[in-house]
């Protein structure tokens, strides 16, 4: 996923920037893109799009006279893509916007159509039994306040993360639990990047958890599949290691109902998403 996109004028003002990941090193990043900027302003690229690893990230580059285009991507992204989007984006800063900036006026539109491009969908499914607190989670993940009257979930509830992990929308599909509803799992859960396992934490309830692990690796091989220990605040709950050695998944402990696990979650989520993809890329 890009982390940030920077755009660099003659004398390597910057002329435009967005940050899709916050860093603890932004001024240090920023540092080194205008350093970049000003070494490529000695060498001809040909306006051709070249990269540089570095221990967690890839930089892109490309000049386009009198511009500098710098994009900051995960290292696990696919290049080809990374540069396809680059190119989109350059395209149309330099038909629609380049002049605006050269007389240093604002770029009103630029950054939809650079969100357009650049933000990425991914599917989240959310797939456990009735009662292990499936929804639940989906309202912690939402930071929602959580309604006193359980309304068990009919077929499936598609909610939106109200904040980007990086520059990705994820889209939340809680699937219904009850047994009734068993046979649109496969379907519902078609085409997820990540599928979440909920378990409420009990032995019985984890064995049968199982099947789903099995239906996930069955239906859709290409998600990453990880696991969620609910209700760890019961006295009866398994801890997270014996969940996970029962399921087959790394798993994770979690209490839906404690809104201090949030954050946690979906730092969860984000890595699996970039895990999901390092493995997509190994296979």
């Amino acid at each position: 996923m890009i982390r940030g996109i920077y755009i660099l004028g003659q004398d390597g003002n910057m002329v435009y920037s967005k940050e899709y990941a916050t860093t603890d090193s932004k001024s240090a990043l920023i540092e080194f893109v205008v350093s970049l900027a000003e070494f490529l302003s000695s060498v001809d690229l040909e306006q051709k799009t070249e990269s540089m690893g570095l221990s967690l990230s890839r930089i892109f580059y490309t000049v386009h006279n009198p511009f500098t285009f710098v994009f900051v991507a995960d290292k696990a992204d696919d290049a080809a893509q990374i540069e396809e989007r680059m190119g989109q984006i350059v395209e149309i800063f330099l038909k629609d916007f380049a002049r605006l900036a050269e007389a240093n006026q604002p770029l009103d539109g630029f950054e939809a159509k650079v969100d357009e491009i650049a933000v990425t969908m991914v599917k989240v499914a959310i797939l456990g039994y009735a009662g292990v607190g499936k929804t639940t989670t989906l309202h912690l993940l939402r930071g929602e306040t959580l309604p006193l009257i359980h309304d068990p979930t009919i077929g499936v509830s598609i909610k939106k993360l109200p904040e980007e992990v990086q520059n990705a929308n994820i889209v939340l599909w809680d699937l219904a639990g009850q047994s009734r509803f068993s046979i649109l799992w496969a379907k519902m859960i078609a085409n997820a990047q990540v599928v979440i396992i909920v378990t409420d934490s009990t032995l019985e309830n984890v064995l049968r958890s199982k099947k789903l692990v099995s239906l996930v690796k069955e239906e859709v091989p290409n998600a990453k599949v990880i696991g969620i220990a609910n209700k760890q605040d019961l006295p009866t709950a398994l801890t997270p290691e014996r969940v996970g050695q029962i399921l087959g998944v790394t798993t994770f402990e979690l209490v839906a109902i404690d809104i201090s696990y949030r954050d946690r979650l979906i730092q969860i989520i984000r890595k699996a998403i970039l895990e999901g993809k390092d493995e997509s890329k190994a296979s």
